[in-house]
């Protein structure tokens, strides 16, 4: 396998990896909170990307993007009665 492939398989993990701790995160919080805790699901995403940037600079840089981005997806997702009542 040539430098390239390593790279290109390294990236898809990172940003994989981003998107299955914010998803699994989101949907353990929903299990187990009734009315879904935005503000701890955008705290702990939040801390962890910045935690990790301070520490590693940017050789992270996609799994923290990705682990942002999937949070503010999902936030909106689980929020979505919230923020837009149907009655």
């Amino acid at each position: 396998m040539s430098e390239y492939n390593k790279s290109e398989i390294r990236m898809m993990n990172q940003i994989l990896l981003g998107l299955f701790i914010a998803v699994n995160y989101a949907y353990f919080l929903s299990l187990e909170n009734t009315p879904f805790p935005w503000f701890a699901f955008l705290g702990a995403p939040v801390g962890l990307a910045i935690i990790l940037f301070c520490w590693i600079g940017k050789k992270y840089l996609l799994f923290n993007i990705a682990l942002l981005a999937a949070t503010a997806v999902y936030s909106i997702a689980f929020n979505w009665g919230a923020l837009f009542p149907s009655h």
